[in-house]
């Protein structure tokens, strides 16, 4: 197996933000009947006070089998809107092999050019801004040849709920971070509507949920965004392993709280299906694309275009699918050849940079 790759940003905390909520959701199953999602947080809520929460048990239906592929889009909505008007800040593309119990991770940045149908070529962030997490599910099958089908889409402010659910998580800071973290403290409590205090000086504290999220927003200091990446896994990982080992009343009342804070065309069936035996899976490697591009502006707006649309796009079959047959669609060659023309060439390359624990 190959070394993890951590190059992405928000990916991994996206990723796990999923992860955790439809762990949660699966615990609820024998009182959760087939409905559409937007009747799962009543379901959930009914559940809570049921006779039979403490006794709720692991979801007793056949583990999936096979594959299964998703996109997860990551918003920083501070109204908590899920549609459409708000642009995905992580975007990633999710392999689930339900038979080898292992997940694959690949992260678009947020910035890569891309056609947007009806739109032009522009930032793929906006695609769902545009039109949703359709229309950006949309663009990622057009653009690398995919058949992506399903989608969920999450706030980042979920991650704060589910830190204080948990009940916080024990980090240490050091002198650089304390100096950067208190004003991403008072930004998010003014986006969370709390009251979190300010950090004074370096040490090890009990994290609650405001300033963990501030905490993983950390990016003006030493390691940049790469450096923000690994606060966000550490982040995120304590909360996994935390929630874990919550008691099923306690995971249903986090359902209960996060369920709006979730958008995904997955009915709730499916959702416990495919997820049921998650905590036997395991993250198997993940990257992020475009590797080679330009970073400038382009036709007035910042933005990565990459070097070759072609080559991303057959990087990713063979990262996803191990699929060395791949050969790109005469859409994707149009849309490659097109971007590859408003640009003289690369001015990145992350190809030969590692970016491991």
């Amino acid at each position: 197996m190959k070394k993890k790759k951590n190059i992405i940003i928000t990916a991994v905390m996206i990723v796990l933000i999923a992860i955790i909520a439809i762990i949660l959701v699966r615990i609820n199953s024998s009182n959760v009947s087939k409905k559409e999602n937007k009747n799962i947080k009543a379901n959930t809520e009914n559940s809570i006070v049921g006779e039979n929460t403490q006794n709720a048990t692991e979801d007793s239906s056949a583990s999936a089998t096979g594959t299964e592929d998703f996109a997860i889009f990551g918003v920083d909505s501070r109204s908590n809107q899920l549609d459409k008007g708000t642009r995905s800040d992580s975007i990633m593309i999710v392999r689930v092999n339900h038979d080898a119990k292992t997940v694959r991770i690949v992260s678009i940045f947020r910035d890569c050019m891309m056609n947007i149908d009806g739109h032009g070529y522009q930032k793929v962030t906006h695609a769902h801004a545009f039109g949703g997490p359709k229309l950006a599910v949309q663009t990622l099958n057009e653009n690398l040849d995919l058949d992506i089908k399903h989608y969920v889409t999450v706030n980042f402010s979920s991650v704060g709920d589910i830190v204080d659910e948990v009940g916080g998580i024990v980090q240490n800071l050091d002198d650089e971070e304390v100096k950067a973290i208190n004003g991403c403290i008072t930004e998010v409590n003014g986006i969370r509507g709390t009251n979190s205090s300010q950090i004074t000086k370096a040490g090890t504290y009990t994290l609650d949920g405001t300033q963990a999220v501030a905490y993983s927003r950390i990016r003006h200091a030493s390691g940049g965004d790469y450096k923000r990446a690994e606060r966000q896994r550490t982040v995120l990982f304590k909360v996994f392993e935390s929630a874990k080992k919550m008691n099923a009343a306690s995971k249903i009342k986090v359902v209960s709280d996060l369920i709006g804070k979730v958008n995904t065309d997955y009915q709730t069936d499916e959702i416990l299906s495919i997820f049921k035996n998650i905590s036997e899976y395991t993250i198997e490697d993940s990257t992020a694309y475009p590797q080679v591009f330009y970073g400038g502006t382009v036709e007035g707006a910042w933005v990565e275009v990459p070097t070759s649309l072609c080559d991303m796009a057959t990087g990713i079959h063979k990262f996803l699918y191990d699929d060395d047959s791949y050969s790109p669609s005469a859409t994707v060659t149009e849309y490659s050849n097109t971007m590859s023309g408003k640009v003289s060439g690369p001015n990145n390359d992350l190809t030969n940079t590692d970016f491991g624990d």
